[in-house]
């Protein structure tokens, strides 16, 4: 993961262990569902010092110093956090040091955490811990406390372009993908796997030509999924700043895809601040959409408060 490996967290682990002063505990704070796990464990390398044998192992979660929890596709229970106290006062097999690698802390519930507060303040010697969560909001402040934080929000877009075309040679769109899987790795790899972002770039920009009340409420009916207003939101917001560099004459720039007929009649439709305001009011609510409970409705108003702008 050479993505990985550029980034700030892997930087601060490498040079702790350089160093000689790793901490015994981390928290790793990203939102890459699909790729939280594998980071995790290119950290645990680090904190071994792993070999190419010792590499392998962790990546196959078989290496005896090294515990991942709880089993992929599972949620850490209170089983597991006693398991983790238990293990963790039983002397390394392979090395010097033994590792645990928590994945989805942001699903354990306050239980299984709380359960987790004696070890982590006072582990024995040489014992390691590695935490993992998508989101902070659901780890207590207790857990947080006693880990060091590392936070990977998300890649710069040359990063996720690079590891796009070096993953998926066969597309020729990576630097499309990059700009609108909106700095996760995890979801540019799904798009990559997905079809072409052509007929996602016309849809979007059908849809910002022809706004109105009445395609306001369907589209927050239609995309009122979650993974499909995180897929059409990030296309919708890449379409507005393809319109704002027609508008700008820079047509050298522009990056959705989208028909440049569309984009050039849909520009006729909106003035530089309408633009400005469209662009603002889709970050937001992608900012919010994990916390959206009538998702429906806040789409809606999205789209009303673009119309209205315009």
């Amino acid at each position: 993961m050479s993505a990985f490996m550029n980034s700030a967290p892997y930087k601060i682990v490498a040079g702790d262990a350089a160093n000689g002063r790793l901490s015994h505990a981390y928290l790793l704070v990203c939102p890459d569902v699909r790729n939280l796990r594998g980071f995790l464990k290119e950290l645990a390398k680090l904190i071994f010092g792993a070999d190419e044998r010792v590499g392998g192992l962790i990546e196959r979660e078989m290496y005896a110093d090294c515990l991942v929890l709880p089993a992929e596709g599972s949620k850490f229970t209170v089983a597991d956090a006693k398991t983790v106290t238990d293990e963790s006062y039983i002397k390394p097999v392979e090395g010097d040091k033994k590792l645990f690698v928590l994945d989805g802390v942001q699903d354990m519930n306050a239980s299984a955490q709380n359960k987790l507060l004696k070890v982590l303040e006072e582990p024995p010697v040489n014992v390691c811990f590695l935490l993992g969560a998508t989101n902070e909001f659901a780890v207590l402040s207790t857990v947080k406390s006693r880990a060091k934080r590392l936070d990977l929000y998300t890649f710069p877009e040359k990063e996720i372009e690079k590891h796009i075309r070096e993953k998926f040679p066969h597309r020729r769109d990576a630097a499309e993908i990059a700009a609108v899987c909106g700095g996760v790795l995890g979801k540019a790899e799904e798009l990559a796997e997905g079809g072409s972002l052509q007929e996602a770039a016309e849809e979007a920009a059908a849809f910002a030509l022809n706004l109105s009340v009445s395609s306001a409420i369907s589209g927050a009916r239609k995309y009122a999924d979650k993974e499909k207003a995180a897929a059409f939101l990030p296309m919708l917001g890449l379409v507005y700043r393809d319109i704002v560099m027609l508008k700008a004459g820079r047509e050298d720039l522009l990056l959705s895809g989208g028909e440049k007929d569309l984009l050039t009649r849909a520009s006729a439709r909106y003035s530089a601040a309408a633009l400005v305001n469209a662009l603002e009011k889709i970050a937001e609510t992608e900012r919010d959409l994990k916390f959206n409970a009538n998702l429906s409705a806040s789409l809606e108003m999205l789209f009303i408060g673009i119309l209205e702008g315009r």
